[in-house]
């Protein structure tokens, strides 16, 4: 339903080109409003960062238990999961799963994150030029997290593809749609099958969430869902960060000198780099009720899709915000959402990052694009399917 007072901005924000450089939606956006309609989605797009920030706060309002996708029978499958649902079940579920994400329980992988970081680091280096996306960006989740999660021999190859898939569909894919379902529908029967339970590896987070949940009193079938948690955030959005990240710091030289200078700025430097790239482009929200927002009624019973990429880049908000610059002050970015439902492995993304770009720093004083960066195709994820590199060690 269209409202008089929400500016109308006549973009398919689920269109290729947009997929592949969202950046030019959000510019377009943000130049109608804070909120804007979406005739080609049928959406309201909640784009200005104060209006984002006060939508994530209220969900009471913006609710999340119908699910977040733009299509309801994607929203029908993972309604449920810790990321689609409302307090007070989403509070149980996220205590479940986040117990061995918090900032406490990573130190106890963190030797274990340096370590890898260090042999990732030395080999690309002895390459001198690789793809940061497929031989640098994807090691760490693959090499820790995958075991970490430990959704044993059927479940581990297939993380990445189904995350792809599930981000896909929480989009709108339109002609990868049949593929990304199919992936899905694998994810279904993984989770389905009732020997799953038995090839989880014993200390992984997996088998952990889901006996902690039976011991609740959650039905097995339920309780084995709670692996959807693990799937999909803790390998696309990192992988997208770091790739986006060494692309930033190629084409900012001055800023990775600075950065090599003065590792004080490298907790800030990550903040920024999931400012300016923003790995979950959108998600929506059921509207539970009528509501204005910056000046547009947003009505009972409708979606809304609330836009990160385009709130991180809110001049209202940040200054320069297109720039790339490691000292500024990135309080209050959405990278990794807001509210109750913050993204639940923020705290591992950050030790990767950290650990990551600390030990390029110590090895590496010059990244060389060779190519133009080659963008992923995903209607949900900001991500790189290539980039091509060369390091001056």
């Amino acid at each position: 339903m269209m409202t008089a007072t929400a500016p109308i901005c006549d973009l398919d924000f689920y269109a290729d080109a947009h997929v592949a450089d969202p950046v030019a939606a959000y510019r377009r956006m943000l130049e109608r409003g804070p909120v804007v309609w979406l005739p080609q989605n049928g959406l309201h797009a909640v784009c200005g960062h104060n209006a984002l920030t006060s939508c994530l706060r209220n969900h009471r309002v913006f609710r999340s238990g119908k699910g977040v996708s733009v299509n309801e029978d994607v929203n029908a499958f993972l309604t449920g999961s810790t990321l689609n649902s409302d307090p007070p079940a989403h509070d149980n579920s996220r205590a479940i799963t986040f117990a061995p994400l918090t900032p406490r329980a990573l130190e106890n992988v963190r030797a274990q994150v340096e370590a890898q970081s260090r042999i990732i680091a030395d080999k690309v280096c002895k390459m001198g030029r690789f793809d940061a996306v497929s031989d640098l960006a994807t090691y760490l989740p693959l090499t820790i997290v995958r075991d970490l999660v430990g959704l044993g021999e059927g479940g581990k190859d297939n993380m990445l593809n189904w995350a792809g898939a599930t981000f896909e569909l929480m989009g709108d894919p339109k002609s990868r749609r049949a593929e990304a379902m199919a992936q899905l529908a694998s994810l279904r029967a993984f989770l389905d099958d009732p020997d799953v339970l038995n090839g989880l590896s014993a200390d992984g987070w997996a088998n952990r969430a889901t006996q902690a949940a039976i011991e609740a009193g959650v039905p097995a079938a339920k309780a084995v869902t709670l692996m959807r948690d693990y799937i999909a955030p803790s390998l696309d959005t990192t992988i997208s960060a770091i790739g986006y990240g060494v692309m930033l710091f190629a084409q900012n030289p001055e800023q990775w000198d600075k950065l090599r200078a003065d590792r004080s700025l490298m907790r800030n430097a990550v903040e920024e780099i999931v400012r300016l790239n923003t790995p979950i482009k959108a998600f929506t929200r059921w509207v539970a009720e009528d509501i204005e927002v910056a000046g547009t009624t947003l009505h009972k019973d409708t979606r809304a899709l609330m836009v990160y990429g385009a709130a991180n880049r809110d001049a209202a908000k940040f200054d320069n915000p297109h720039s790339f610059d490691i000292t500024r002050n990135t309080r209050g970015h959405l990278g990794f959402g807001h509210g109750v439902h913050a993204c639940l492995g923020m705290h591992l993304a950050r030790l990767e990052m950290t650990t990551l770009f600390d030990v390029l720093a110590d090895r590496i004083s010059r990244f060389t694009l060779l190519e133009e960066p080659v963008p992923a195709i995903n209607s949900t994820i900001h991500a790189l399917a290539r980039l091509d590199v060369e390091v001056t060690a």
